[in-house]
């Protein structure tokens, strides 16, 4: 028996439910429904025959106009929103029904048998609980009770029940999702009986449509509306003026859209925007417009320039997120005029049809105003009041009209406004946008761009946008990666909010930006990923047992879905072909098949001796798990994607790959062991490699698309793992470089204050130090030659210690300090320890645990002191220039010893190794550079003299400076490798299949590596060396001046949520350190005779001492 066939035997008929309701149960009998089922609503029988050709659009609007006169009126009632709903439900059924033929084995007899007999639902009881409330076709969210249930006996009685218009609505929405057309005609369902209750997660539910960029008919809006009401969604978005055009007709204004539309005919006239709001309301969809201010409004130049600063400006990127570039002056009696004749034309003819008004707000660019002239500055604290002033009259004429004021969250939390309780905020840029709005008690909509941006990875828009003009290959996608619909469902609106908090966060809505769609295209665009997040939002991101909804299940449901889109003239995009969908898709299929082939195999042992029996029952069984897991990840792995590329092992079982790591890690060559790895670059994106090590699968990455997966738009995907918790435990704890999910997220919170700009401009943390550090790197006599490196790693740690114990280790001053060597040993041991993988039991720890202890002996002390002190006492220090330290900053928060040491231990490691590193190579390099040292002091004298101590404003403006270390950064990242584990079922977004262009498949659990350090020293990332392009290895602090790394390919401070939270403390340390030096000394002589090799514990330094001599000013 074929594989296939035997595939077959489990393929059954899933119910596909979207969004997948609270609770159902179903069984298995046939029930037929005909054009004669009656529809009785609360005792009361229901016309409910469509109409039987479709009315073009211009006649039902001529028609609509006629009945509620030029500009149309509240026209919805109960009554009307089931008569509609009825209307398409028959229309659903009878008409836009599809055979089911793709989701079960091919020529097979899936359908009721035609010659027996039938049993029919003959009426629909339609029961509403309650009466609606006044407002139910233009709720505020939260107003009405979109709940429902729904009753179906095996003798055809059906009951819908609920206590609101829009909830019946919504029950006979799932009611068609439960039938099917028949081949031979009639229409089916096989799942009687059917008890489903069913209520929405969210209250608001929607999708933003941008029309402005592009001119949609009112058809394609009104099909649209049809779409969202089919998955549930209950609110329009329509951003429906812009930059690029102003569509929307104003009659007190008429020149706006005259002049600011595209060309003639393509605007919305009030009575077409009443039909389309009437048309939404009428379905339980609100439509909302937007008109996005004071940016995004240069089409208001077309016919109101003077209204318009920065308009159309040729570096249009210095003034807008993009072209043309305009924004609304500030500070304008002229505006104040427009603005009130435009909303008191426009907000009376809103309020018939929704409770909201968006005022947008979004992408302001403080740069317009410098060519504003009622404000010609860009001073934020000049603009801020500014902003505010035209925010609170904006806010005031939407309340006046009776509506609810909606803005982007660049007005509360770029701008810092002071917004009314009312004013709901529409986050977009990340997670933690979200939090800070419900923090400050504002209700929130989610709709992060990593997520739900539906127009994302599509080519880039501006052919040749200055950023990437010369990346031929591979290009730059707009806001990629494309978001598929595995990442739409993957987003949790409620991530990271605080629990008592997650009543403000009204829902979200997913994004279609007109950029790159139009009407051609849209339906494909939109559809069915929009979908995934309908049912995020009504269904909630996690199921009943608080898991991730399963992305494996969710997908033939989903296909279906798709399929009944279609089947209601949606150009919705397939989501697998035939094939797939023919052979089924559930998981555990080939897990039974392998568990029955293994039971088959073990009867033929039953003639052998009991002991045989027994030793081969059981390495039967060892090899039947093994088999078993195996294959169940593969069919994980395909499900999700492909396999990257294998690296080679010469020995079984990859230890081949082990042991050359370990080989390289002590000759310190783990470098060229990548450029081994990714010897190969025939496939369109070389750069991921797999390997299976001991039974581990293991991906290693220097792709910068899945690098910015992993630490950004699929975060959430990857984390540590508790593998990683454990094998780096004994040394960092439960601390900031070990966790994940809410341990990691108060790691940050308990960290992040004490890296303020307060903090980190404290520059007498270092001087201290340097006035120790200064006269040593001269040696005994000037120009003596010393070990720079070891120099700067006793500084650093000396300063690292103070400022986090108020107690330095005085290493520089004490050569014989244990602390430092102790640490040392720590960390070369636990880097082999975290490399090895599964073979790090075998790792000798004596001299690990040893040193361990001699830390825990320095440290202790003072966390015992500090907690002695209370919280009045550690208040007043960590308030303190004078007497803070970072432990009395921590113990302000917490009481907890362990956590303190966990803290501090992994801050220290951070504080000491980045910099000293830094240092370590940034002079390695100058030393053989002298042009570069008199560059830098030149710059010196210019910005600070050469006696004077440099401010924190010095150095941020020291431009040759910041070229010089990120230079150094870019050749030696501080941490040139690291880990994460895959926490979920999930993808790298490429490297995958022969020529690397598919998805990874990585399931649970899956170490996956990357390096920054192979990643930046990558020869395709760099234009081709040339005389003013210099070689991608050379050390040339001028290539900054002319050239920017392209995103993703320079972090060497990670990226993400987890980027560095002491960066800044970092660099500033690096800067103040470096202008000291060469204060002090003019000349600086290498004395090694080849560069040094990277030693590559968990840091990059040099892996012999760095001999330099310092020559005096």
């Amino acid at each position: 028996m074929s594989f296939y066939l035997l595939l077959s035997l489990f393929v059954t008929q899933v119910l596909a439910i979207w969004p997948v309701p609270s609770k159902m149960a179903t069984g298995e009998g046939v029930l037929f429904v005909d054009r004669t089922v009656k529809f009785i609503y609360n005792g009361a029988t229901q016309v409910a025959f469509p109409p039987p050709d479709q009315t073009p659009f211009e006649q039902d609007l001529n028609l609509f106009a006629s009945q509620q006169g030029d500009y149309g009126h509240h026209n919805t009632s109960t009554q009307r929103v089931i008569s509609t709903a009825i209307q398409s439900t028959t229309q659903t059924l009878f008409e836009q029904n599809f055979v089911p033929w793709k989701f079960h084995p091919r020529h097979s007899d899936f359908e009721p048998a035609t010659n027996a007999s039938r049993a029919y639902i003959k009426t629909v009881y339609l029961e509403q609980t309650d009466a609606d409330p006044a407002n139910v076709m233009k709720p505020l969210a939260g107003d009405v009770d979109e709940s429902y249930s729904i009753s179906i006996a095996t003798n055809g009685q059906a009951t819908i029940t609920a206590a609101s218009s829009i909830g019946i609505a919504h029950g006979l929405t799932t009611f068609t999702q439960l039938f099917y057309k028949h081949s031979s005609g009639g229409v089916y369902t096989p799942y009687a009986p059917v008890n489903i209750t069913d209520a929405p997660k969210f209250q608001h539910r929607g999708l933003n449509m941008d029309v402005s960029r592009v001119w949609y008919a009112p058809a394609d809006i009104i099909r649209m509306i049809d779409a969202l009401a089919y998955n549930k969604f209950n609110r329009l978005h329509l951003h429906i003026t812009d930059a690029q055009s102003w569509p929307i007709e104003i009659p007190a204004l008429p020149m706006l859209a005259e002049k600011g539309s595209y060309r003639e005919g393509l605007t919305y006239s009030p009575q077409t925007m009443a039909y389309i709001q009437d048309y939404g309301a009428s379905r339980g969809v609100e439509v909302i417009l937007e008109i996005d201010m004071p940016g995004h409004t240069s089409s208001i130049a077309y016919s109101y320039p003077e209204l318009i600063a920065a308009f159309n400006e040729k570096d249009w990127s210095a003034y807008a997120a993009e072209p043309p570039s305009g924004t609304l002056k500030l500070n304008s009696s002229a505006v104040t005029e427009f603005l009130d004749t435009l909303f008191e034309d426009l907000l009376p003819r809103v309020l018939p049809y929704s409770s909201y008004f968006h005022t947008g707000g979004d992408e302001v660019n403080v740069n317009a105003y410098n060519l504003d002239d009622t404000v010609r500055s860009n001073d934020t604290a000049i603009l801020q009041p500014l902003m505010q002033a035209f925010v609170d009259r904006v806010h005031a004429k939407v309340r006046a009209a009776g509506l609810t004021p909606i803005a982007w969250e660049e007005m509360l939390l770029t701008w810092n406004l002071t917004l009314g309780s009312d004013v709901v905020i529409q986050t977009w840029q990340s997670d933690e946008a979200v939090t800070q709005t419900v923090s400050k008690g504002h209700k929130a909509l989610v709709g992060n761009y990593n997520y739900w941006y539906l127009d994302c990875g599509h080519g880039q828009w501006l052919d040749f946008y200055p950023d990437v003009s010369q990346a031929y290959y591979p290009y730059y996608d707009y806001c990629a990666p494309l978001h598929n619909w595995r990442m739409m469902y993957a987003y949790d609106p409620l991530e990271g909010v605080p629990a008592n908090l997650t009543h403000l966060v009204l829902g979200g809505e997913v994004h279609i930006w007109s950029e790159q769609t139009d009407p051609v295209n849209v339906d494909r665009q939109v559809w069915p990923r929009a979908c995934a997040a309908a049912e995020v939002l009504w269904s909630g991101a996690k199921d009943e047992y608080g898991q991730n909804r399963s992305q494996i299940t969710a997908s033939p449901r989903l296909s279906e879905m798709r399929e009944r889109l279609v089947a209601r003239g949606i150009g919705a995009e397939p989501i697998q072909m035939p094939f797939c969908t023919q052979n089924g898709t559930q998981p555990g299929r080939v897990g039974q098949l392998v568990a029955t082939m293994a039971d088959t195999r073990s009867d033929t042992s039953s003639n052998h001796s009991s002991i045989l029996i027994g030793l081969g029952g059981i390495l039967l069984l060892f090899l039947a798990r093994h088999l078993f897991a195996r294959v169940q990840e593969e069919r994980r792995i395909r499900s999700l994607g492909a396999h990257a590329k294998t690296i080679n092992s010469w020995v079984p079982f990859g230890l081949g790959f082990v042991a050359r790591t370990v080989r390289d890690q002590y000759r310190h060559d783990l470098l060229e062991g990548w450029y081994t790895t990714f010897a190969d670059r025939s496939a369109v994106h070389p750069f991921t490699r797999e390997i299976r090590t001991v039974g581990t699968r293991l991906v290693l990455t220097a792709d910068e698309e899945n690098i910015k997966a992993i630490l950004a738009t699929q975060f959430h995907d990857y984390g540590k793992g508790a593998q990683f918790n454990a094998e780096w435990h004994d040394f960092l704890g439960d601390s900031i470089f070990t966790t994940d999910g809410e341990k990691w997220h108060a790691s940050r919170q308990l960290i992040r204050p004490q890296f303020i700009k307060d903090r980190v401009s404290d520059l007498a943390v270092f001087e201290k130090h340097l006035q120790v550090l200064l006269p040593m790197l001269g040696g005994s006599k000037d120009g003596q030659t010393v070990d720079a490196m070891d120099l700067f790693f006793k500084f650093t740690l000396d300063a690292s210690t103070a400022f986090l114990l108020g107690h330095s280790v005085n290493s520089l001053e004490n050569p014989q300090d244990r602390f430092s060597d102790a640490f040392a040993t720590v960390q070369s041991v636990q880097s082999i320890i975290a490399r090895v993988g599964p073979l790090n039991r075998f790792v000798p720890r004596k001299a690990f645990y040893e040193s361990l202890n001699i830390m825990e002996q320095f440290i202790q002390p003072f966390i015992e002191q500090t907690l002695q002190l209370t919280p009045e006492e550690l208040e007043k220090k960590s308030k303190s220039d004078e007497g803070y330290n970072f432990l009395y900053a921590l113990a302000s928060f917490t009481r907890d010893r362990t956590v303190l040491r966990d803290q501090l231990t992994a801050v220290l490691l951070a504080g000491r190794d980045t910099t000293a590193c830094t240092l370590s190579w940034l002079f390695s390099e100058i030393s053989r550079r002298p042009d570069i040292v008199a560059k830098l002091r030149r710059e010196i004298e210019e910005h600070v003299g050469m006696n004077n101590k440099p401010t924190y404003t010095h150095l941020k403006n020291m431009r040759y400076l910041t070229h010089v270390i990120n230079e150094t950064l870019r050749l030696y990242p501080i941490v040139p490798f690291n880990v994460r584990v895959s926490l979920k079922d999930t993808t790298l977004p490429r490297g995958g299949g022969p020529d690397g262009t598919q998805p990874i498949g990585i399931p649970a659990n899956t170490p996956v590596g990357y390096s920054t350090l192979f990643l930046q020293r990558r020869e395709d990332i760099y234009p081709p060396a040339s005389e003013n392009s210099p070689h991608h290895l050379s050390f040339e602090p001028d290539r900054w001046d002319g050239w920017s790394p392209k995103m993703w390919t320079y972090i060497p401070f990670n990226g993400g949520p987890r980027i560095c939270i002491g960066q800044q403390f970092a660099l500033t340390e690096v800067a103040y350190t470096v202008v000291r030096i060469l204060q002090t000394y003019s000349r600086v002589e290498c004395k090694m005779a080849e560069r040094p090799k990277m030693k590559i514990d968990i840091v990059v330094q040099p892996a012999e001492p760095v001999h330099l001599a310092f020559h005096r000013a």
